[in-house]
């Protein structure tokens, strides 16, 4: 985080401004100013109009520190005491347009008093930016309410408000909580931290996720149950479980609560609120190649909601699917949210195909920093658990891709007359169709030890109802032989909406692809 020379900058134009109220209020800035990152890039060439910067957050407190390069409020609250109080921390964070910006703030007094701080100029790399100005207190300085603003570009840019009072701090007053720090909230999710692998009916591990222990179950993400006929849940102390039950589940909303015994876990409080902002700090639990968990920090970037879906919240950065499910802390270590949520548009990227793994082999999972916001997690969901046989009765389920080492190239593409683009090296994936259009799957298969089997195709609509099954055909390759399958896909009485190609190798799934019909 690069710290900027405001002070000493503006010295001499405080110096003036401070004068009428030196021995009221005695003023003093120390800015700090840093870019988050950001997924979205705005493009430049446009003036915009209107306001030019927007207020994310503006917090006051007593003390704060630097945590991987960002402000942390370890101490907020409005009211301080003097002589027990020897500073106010106001903090702001902004987003605005990438370039250079005039920043300044002002103070304004119970008793009329008015002083402007320090100003500075800063050349913005990211859409957000943030700063903070300590103002010290001393036994001169009046009791009452102080306004503190900030302006960016001449415009208004935030305000907060504390309190000054007289005295030591009384005995019943409210006490605030002081924020945990990075350790604290990493011991608190490594400890409530379980492993979810999912098993096929052969017992074979599909892929690894999280899942964490609260007061009505362990809970994580739909798709990391999904897809399995039985699940192994593993446990910091090295206890293991099975498990063939849920409690509760939403397929679309991506979460799922198992009625497993947490015994002595301790359990992860999940806020009852939508209290989180954007550009508020959070943490999750990331888990690595090896299995061991660490923990990431960052910013909300974001907010997505979608009828059906849900809310999403969109954090600074990503991490491995071993750790879909885990959770997402706000700043005080409470739960807002869980590793998971992709959108529909996400599978049409082929995430689908990367996500579902062959074997137990676990591979990044580039979420693009998405999370399911907890506040849609039910206050109770039952005490009647429901099998994962039902869920597969019902259609909640998607069967995993197993059989993806067999597939050499896999394409979905524009069905074309052209004898000369027949070849597959001229073919061009396509996953957004119009209705009416046909499309042409194609699938190149090969086995080192050659196989004798045979393949179909099978379209469901996105809650996977099927809507259409190819007839299986023979499928015989020798050793190292490469054999090309295609099939036409008409889409004339497809209605707009998002779909799923299943192409089957044998009984099982070896390559998956969803597409868009578009009016």
């Amino acid at each position: 985080m690069p710290c900027f020379s405001a002070f000493k900058a503006s010295q001499n134009h405080r110096r003036g401004n401070l004068s009428r109220c030196a021995s009221l209020f005695f003023s003093f800035v120390c800015l700090l100013v840093f870019p988050f990152s950001s997924p979205a890039q705005n493009a430049g060439g446009v003036t915009p109009s209107g306001p030019q910067v927007r207020l994310l957050r503006s917090v006051v407190g007593a003390k704060g520190e630097q945590r991987n390069g960002n402000f942390v409020m370890t101490e907020p609250r409005s009211v301080f005491y003097v002589p027990d109080d020897r500073e106010v921390i106001v903090y702001f964070e902004w987003e605005g347009a990438r370039g250079m910006h005039h920043c300044e703030g002002s103070v304004k007094g119970p008793n009329g008093q008015f002083a402007t701080m320090s100003s500075f100029n800063y050349n913005a790399t990211q859409p957000r930016f943030a700063g903070f100005w300590k103002v010290p207190l001393s036994e001169s300085t009046p009791s009452g309410n102080w306004i503190f603003e900030s302006r960016v570009d001449g415009e208004s840019a935030g305000q907060v408000s504390f309190q000054v009072g007289p005295g030591t701090k009384p005995a019943d007053a409210p006490k605030e909580q002081p924020l945990p720090t990075t350790s604290d909230i990493y011991k608190s999710g490594v400890s409530s931290a379980v492993t979810i692998e999912k098993l096929d009916p052969h017992g074979r591990t599909l892929s690894r996720g999280s899942g964490f222990a609260t007061a009505t179950g362990i809970v994580t993400s739909f798709r990391t149950i999904e897809g399995a006929t039985i699940l192994r849940l593993k446990f910091p102390d090295g206890k293991e479980s099975q498990l063939a039950q849920v409690l509760a589940w939403n397929k679309r909303q991506d979460w799922a609560i198992l009625p497993a015994e947490s015994g002595t876990l301790p359990l992860l409080k999940i806020t009852d609120s939508k209290n989180w902002n954007v550009g508020d700090h959070c943490y999750w639990i990331d888990v690595k190649a090896d299995g061991s968990r660490i923990i990431s920090d960052g910013q909300i970037v974001g907010v997505v909601s979608r009828e059906s879906w849900g809310d999403r919240i969109n954090i600074s950065g990503g991490y491995n699917f071993p750790a879909l499910g885990g959770p997402l802390f706000d700043e005080r270590g409470n739960i807002i949210g869980i590793l998971g949520g992709a959108l529909p548009e996400t599978y049409l990227r082929s995430l689908e195909g990367l996500i579902q793994l062959d074997g137990s082999q676990d591979i990044y999972y580039n979420s693009n920093g998405t999370t399911v916001a907890a506040t849609l997690l039910p206050n109770s969901p039952g005490t009647a658990p429901h099998s994962l046989q039902e869920l597969w009765t019902s259609g909640a389920m998607t069967p995993v891709v197993t059989q993806g080492k067999v597939v050499l190239l896999g394409m979905l593409t524009p069905r074309s007359k052209d004898l000369k683009a027949k070849s597959t090296g001229l073919r061009t994936q396509q996953v957004n169709f119009r209705a009416g259009e046909s499309a042409e799957v194609i699938v190149a298969f090969q086995d080192p030890d050659g196989f004798k089997t045979t393949t179909q195709i099978k379209v469901y609509d996105f809650d996977n109802h099927l809507l259409r099954t190819g007839n299986p055909e023979k499928l015989v390759a020798n050793k190292k032989q490469s054999i090309e399958k295609s099939w036409a896909l008409p889409l004339g009485e497809l209605v707009p909406g998002i779909y799923r190609i299943d192409v089957f190798f044998g009984d099982e799934v070896a390559w998956r692809q969803y597409f868009k019909i578009i009016s």
